[in-house]
């Protein structure tokens, strides 16, 4: 496959910034199973772009296509710009000759530059003719691609081609005719007019910068004025006439004005506001283009990082619900601190955000998403009155078991009954993700929740309240799993959320229950710490050398033992007592001590535990006709945590 050609041509239908969101958010969708190559493929689907092979004998080369540095470069184009031939003395005291061109295809424009002999082949040309050109070579030239004159080079005149391959030579231009890199006069009304804008510049002098966004009945692009133009008065709603060159801006074409003029003026006190909204079930019939909506929010994500090669990008979405459909609204960089005020349920204004239409691969259906850019603002209509009703655990599994419940978007309140240590993996891609799982519980019910990337960074202990909005549930052996995704949100220890705690007492323990335990360590089993098992069938080893480290198993014989830390200790919480089954990071919980400083002072550093008071969960079994607590979790004892 061709990845330079693919990429240039999805970057027809984006920016570079949007093709590099897109593909983050496919290999993010795939939790990570695709690599970039694969997510390019997507991303072409889902914009009907063919995918280019290697040896495919169509190959149609486009200006777009050109890439730094390469040789024998061949390509046609229509000549948009035409200079004079001019003559130059040398260093050595001779005679250069020097002229140059600039042609365009559908794709975007170049130059090219003709040096000595090859100056006089633009003699028979002249503006509007159609060229094929051969053997230039690209080199970049003031952070611009261009083309230069070898001896090989050629021009020829072509008399039959394909018009629609070409741009049109014309005195004025409607907006969707602008075509990268090519000089061009629009006429268009000012939709919005920015603030002036001063900088520094390198030489220390100050410079001035103004935006503007152009529209016509074809379409919108964003215009700057710089310096002494930027310093006049343009306002919204002002007819303009202007000459400028078209280049590829942050968010997508732009144009750089070189001459303005006012062809109508409008008074800004005097022009009033249209309610131009567009309802979300016409927004197919728009591709980048600016547009305002209103709805309200239906869900909002988590803020996401998304890692591109030279920075990483902060992302946050809402949907946005207006009674004939829904969108996807999408905010980078600092922008996500408009959302901060904002909450589901509230009724919102959006204007001029630019549309992206694309075609969904799970659906087949044309979707259009909508980004929150420099000109676009948000507004609160009305703050929301609904308050989301949580469900509890067990009301959550009981409603899921006969189907009463959307289990793609379920909300519900728990207790975090245990809650494991973060784990990392490798995607297919190379990338590294993150996962961790917590088990929920309101004491008769109990659920396991995954947490992936962003979400592992929640600082979530046992005890914890948790407020859970807009996650999915599913059955999975007889478990009931928690998945959650981007719009998923978690609160912890929410004020607004009072749960039943499910704290027991040992009295009332019963077997094969799941419990949180308020309770002093009393005493502690008097054995080794270092439980020493086998690392292939998992059992105790009957004995381990302490010089070599080789341990004897019975079944395999030989082996290098795994080291396992595990102590039975005595609890006690006024009701009765109970032998408590504890492991590794517990045991540092609860003594306060490495893996290592346990390991160096052995069943001695059980001590600093007793007379201790802790919450303890886990769940109860029966071990030696008694029951036995296998602790999960630990949490130290906060009278300010229990008020």
């Amino acid at each position: 496959m061709n990845i330079d050609k693919l990429k240039n041509n999805i970057l027809q239908k984006m920016s570079q910034e949007e093709m590099d969101s897109k593909i983050s958010e496919k290999i993010d969708e795939a939790s990570g199973l695709i690599d970039e190559k694969g997510a390019l493929m997507l991303v072409a689907q889902e914009l009907n772009i063919e995918i280019p092979y290697e040896d495919d004998e169509d190959f149609d080369y486009t200006i777009s296509d050109i890439l730094e540095g390469q040789r024998d470069v061949e390509v046609t184009g229509r000549i948009v710009e035409i200079s004079s031939i001019k003559e130059f003395t040398k260093k050595d005291g001779s005679t250069g000759k020097l002229a140059s061109l600039r042609i365009a295809d559908n794709s975007g424009a170049i130059r090219l530059t003709l040096w000595n002999d090859k100056a006089d082949l633009v003699a028979d040309l002249k503006k509007g003719n159609v060229i094929k050109i051969e053997n230039a070579f690209a080199r970049n030239w003031n952070n611009k691609m261009e083309l230069n004159s070898g001896s090989e080079l050629s021009i020829e005149r072509l008399e039959e081609y394909d018009e629609s391959k070409y741009p049109k030579i014309k005195e004025n231009y409607n907006i969707s005719e602008l075509v990268e890199n090519l000089p061009a006069s629009i006429e268009a009304t000012i939709k919005l007019a920015y603030p002036l804008k001063e900088f520094n510049k390198k030489d220390g002098s100050t410079g001035c910068l103004k935006s503007l966004i152009l529209e016509d009945e074809t379409g919108t692009i964003r215009a700057t004025l710089w310096n002494e133009l930027a310093k006049m008065e343009i306002n919204t709603a002002d007819k303009v006439k202007i000459d400028g060159f078209v280049k590829q801006g942050y968010s997508g074409l732009e144009i750089s004005i070189n001459t303005i003029e006012v062809t109508e003026k409008t008074d800004p006190n005097q022009a009033k506001k249209v309610d131009n909204y567009v309802s979300i079930e016409d927004l197919p019939h728009y591709d980048k283009e600016l547009v305002s909506v209103k709805g309200k929010i239906l869900n909002k994500s988590i803020v996401r990082e998304v890692e591109f090669p030279d920075r990483v990008a902060k992302v946050q979405e809402i949907k946005v619900f207006d009674g004939t459909g829904s969108v996807r609204v999408v905010f980078w960089g600092n922008n996500i601190t408009k959302l901060d005020d904002l909450d589901e349920g509230d009724e919102i204004s959006l204007s001029n955000c630019k549309t992206k239409k694309y075609i969904n691969r799970m659906t087949d259906l044309e979707v259009v998403d909508l980004t929150f850019t420099f000109a676009s603002t948000i507004e609160l209509i009305e703050k929301s009155k609904v308050e989301i009703k949580l469900n509890s655990v067990t009301d959550l599994v009981e409603k899921f078991n006969k189907n009463e419940l959307d289990a793609d978007d379920i909300s519900f309140g728990a207790k975090v009954y245990s809650s494991y240590p973060t784990k990392e993996f490798n995607r297919y891609d190379g990338s590294k993700g993150m996962v961790k799982s917590v088990e929920l519980s309101d004491g008769d019910n109990t659920v396991r929740m995954t947490l992936w990337d962003d979400n592992t960074n929640l600082e979530i202990t046992e005890g914890d309240t948790l407020k859970i909005l807009h996650a999915k549930i599913k059955e999975n052996n007889g478990y009931y799993d928690i998945n959650t995704n981007k719009y998923t949100n978690i609160e912890i220890n929410p004020k607004d959320l009072n749960l039943v705690s499910i704290r027991t007492h040992i009295v009332d323990i019963k077997e094969e229950s799941k419990v949180e335990l308020q309770a002093t360590v009393v005493d502690f089993r008097k054995q080794d710490l270092i439980l020493n098992l086998c690392p292939n069938c998992k059992k105790r080893l009957s004995m381990v050398d302490s010089n070599s480290g080789i341990g004897i198993c019975e079944a395999c014989g030989e082996v290098t033992p795994n080291e396992v830390l595990t102590a039975t200790v005595v609890l006690d919480d006024g009701t009765g007592t109970i032998n408590g089954r504890i492991y590794e990071a517990n045991i540092s919980k609860l003594t306060g001590l490495s893996i290592d400083e346990l390991k160096e002072k052995n069943i001695e550093a059980l001590n600093l535990a007793i007379g201790n008071e802790y919450i303890f969960y886990g769940n109860v079994t029966m071990r030696n006709d008694d029951l036995e607590l296998n602790i999960r979790g630990i949490q130290e004892f906060d009278i300010n945590k229990e008020f």
